[in-house]
């Protein structure tokens, strides 16, 4: 998996290509992790996405807390079919914001 990085302001960007798999998902957080410092904004570029295990997912939640707990937003774009079916079945359509 391509991952890319993007800071612009308070906003972070992660654009994210190919599957989001187990051995990935470390990446994806370190990724995160690194680069969140001082962003209240994080956006999640799926476009390029194919696949996403429950350890992917479990970083979105991740996320998606600690941005909870700061008063910041995460939104999630470019999401296919197959992975919005991923999120209607486990609930994550109730909590993300998805575009």
């Amino acid at each position: 998996m391509d991952i890319e990085v993007r800071a612009e302001g308070a906003r972070l960007t992660i654009v994210l290509d190919g599957e989001l798999n187990t051995p990935a998902a470390p990446r994806f957080e370190a990724a995160y992790e690194q680069n969140k410092g001082g962003m209240n904004e994080i956006v999640i570029d799926m476009e390029k996405l194919v696949y996403i295990t429950s350890s992917g997912m479990r970083v979105l939640l991740d996320i998606h807390q600690e941005m909870e707990e700061i008063g910041g937003s995460l939104t999630v774009r470019g999401v296919s079919g197959e992975i919005m079916d991923v999120f209607e079945v486990t609930g994550f359509t109730s909590f993300l914001h998805i575009e």
